[in-house]
C-alpha cells in the first residue's frame, strides 16, 4: 500500500479533481464490534453552526490552480486550519474496535463518529486526544443505517474538557463537486507520538446521505472528520472503495437531522454489522440500470466474475434502476445467500450467481 500522504507546510503541488464517481456498496473503513439497543435521556441545544465566516480567495472555485501563487494562497488556508483539526481530532476506542472521531462541543463533550466504530449505545469508550492524554467516553446513539455515531466525555479531574479545541458542523447543502477539503483521522490506529495525519483532496460528488472524496483514507481513519477550507467539519469518514483515494463520508446533516435521537441514546436504521450482506461494487446511474465503476477486490461480485462496464439490470425478481437502489435491495438479503444478477455486458445479456457476503 502507497504511503499516506501528510499536509506539511511546503505543498509540493495539488490534487486534480478526479471523474465523478457516486456512491457504493463497499468496504467500512474502522475495526467493527456488534451492536445492541439502549436508551438516555438527555436535553441539549441542536448544534447546527450558522456561524459567519471568512470569505474564501477565488482560488478555491477555480477548476484547478493555474499559476505559483494559486498554490501558495492554497498552503496558506491549509496551514491556517490544520492545529485546529488536529487538535479537535480523536482516537475512538470501544472493546476491540478502533477508530476516530471529533469534539464538536466542548462544553457538552460531544465527539462525532462512525456508528460502526462504536458499535454500541451505553457502552464505555476511550478517547485519546491529539497529545496523547486519554479520557473515558460513553457511547450516545447511531444510525447504522447512515453510518452515524455520537460519544459523549465523561468529566475528568485532569483534563479540563471545556478547553478542548472544538469544531463547528458546517452546512452540507452548500458543498460542491471540486470543493477543497482536508480530512484527518488515525490510519491504522493511533500511534502514540503521530498527530493525526491531515490529507488535502476535493469533493467528487455530493448524495443526499454521501460525499465522495479523492482524500486518501485507510483502516483506522474511520469516524475522522472532512473539513471544508473554513474549517467546518462537513463530514465523518465512513467507507473506502476499491483504492485508498476513493472514499466515501457520512454528511455531517445526518448528525444534524437526528440530533436529539442521538443523544438520546437511540439505535435505528440498518441490521448490525455482520449481518449485512455486502455485493463489492461501486457504480453509476444509466438509463439502462446500474453502470459499475469498480469492483472490490476478494468480495463477492469479483469472485462471480463482475466487470467494470457491465450493466446490472437485475436482481432476482427486482429491476434495478441504479446504484442506491442496489444496495437497497442487496440490503434484503443475508450473508451467504446467492442471488442471481442479470447485466449487459458488450451489449449481451450474461446471467451470474453470486454469494453475497457479510460486511465488518
Amino acid at each position: 500500500m502507497r504511503q499516506t500522504p501528510e499536509i506539511t507546510t511546503r505543498m509540493a503541488g495539488y490534487v486534480m479533481l478526479r471523474s465523478l464517481l457516486s456512491c457504493a456498496l463497499l468496504i467500512a473503513v474502522g475495526f467493527s464490534a456488534a451492536p445492541l439497543s439502549a436508551q438516555q435521556d438527555v436535553k441539549v441545544q441542536k448544534p447546527v453552526s450558522k456561524v459567519p465566516v471568512a470569505k474564501l480567495s477565488e482560488v478555491f472555485f477555480k477548476t484547478v490552480p493555474d499559476s505559483l501563487e494559486d498554490l501558495q494562497e492554497i498552503e496558506r488556508q491549509v496551514t491556517s486550519l490544520t492545529r485546529t483539526a488536529i487538535e479537535s481530532t480523536v482516537s475512538v476506542r470501544v472493546g476491540e474496535a478502533q477508530g476516530s472521531g471529533v469534539i464538536i462541543d466542548n462544553k457538552a463533550g460531544y465527539i462525532l463518529t462512525a456508528a460502526h466504530v462504536i458499535g454500541l449505545a451505553q457502552k464505555n469508550a476511550t478517547i485519546i486526544l491529539h497529545d496523547g492524554r486519554t479520557l473515558k467516553g460513553r457511547t450516545m446513539g447511531l444510525n447504522r443505517g447512515l453510518d452515524a455515531g455520537l460519544v459523549k466525555l465523561i468529566e475528568d479531574d485532569d483534563v479540563d474538557i471545556s478547553k478542548l479545541s472544538a469544531v463547528k458542523m458546517g452546512d452540507v447543502s452548500e458543498v460542491e463537486s471540486g470543493e477543497w477539503v482536508l480530512a484527518t483521522g488515525h490510519p491504522n490506529g493511533y500511534q502514540s507520538g503521530r498527530d493525526p495525519v491531515v490529507r488535502l483532496g476535493r469533493v467528487v460528488s455530493r448524495k443526499k446521505h454521501l460525499l465522495q472524496t479523492d482524500c486518501t483514507l485507510i483502516g483506522g481513519d474511520s469516524g475522522g472528520p472532512l473539513f471544508n477550507m473554513q474549517g467546518q467539519v462537513v463530514g465523518i469518514h465512513s467507507r473506502i472503495g476499491p483504492s485508498t483515494s476513493w472514499n466515501f463520508h457520512i454528511p455531517v446533516s445526518a448528525f444534524q437531522d437526528d440530533w436529539e435521537k442521538l443523544i438520546a441514546g437511540d439505535m435505528w436504521g440498518a441490521k448490525p454489522l455482520g449481518q449485512n450482506a455486502v455485493l463489492g461494487v461501486n457504480g453509476e446511474d444509466t438509463d439502462r440500470g446500474c453502470k459499475v465503476i469498480g469492483v472490490t477486490r476478494g468480495f463477492p461480485a469479483e469472485i462471480a466474475g463482475l466487470q467494470t462496464d457491465d450493466i446490472i439490470v437485475q436482481l432476482n425478481d427486482e429491476k434495478i434502476t441504479g446504484i442506491e437502489q442496489l444496495a437497497e435491495v442487496v440490503q434484503q438479503y443475508k450473508p451467504g445467500q446467492t442471488v442471481q444478477i442479470i447485466l449487459i455486458r458488450a451489449g449481451k445479456n450474461m446471467t451470474f450467481e453470486v454469494q453475497l457476503a457479510a460486511r465488518d
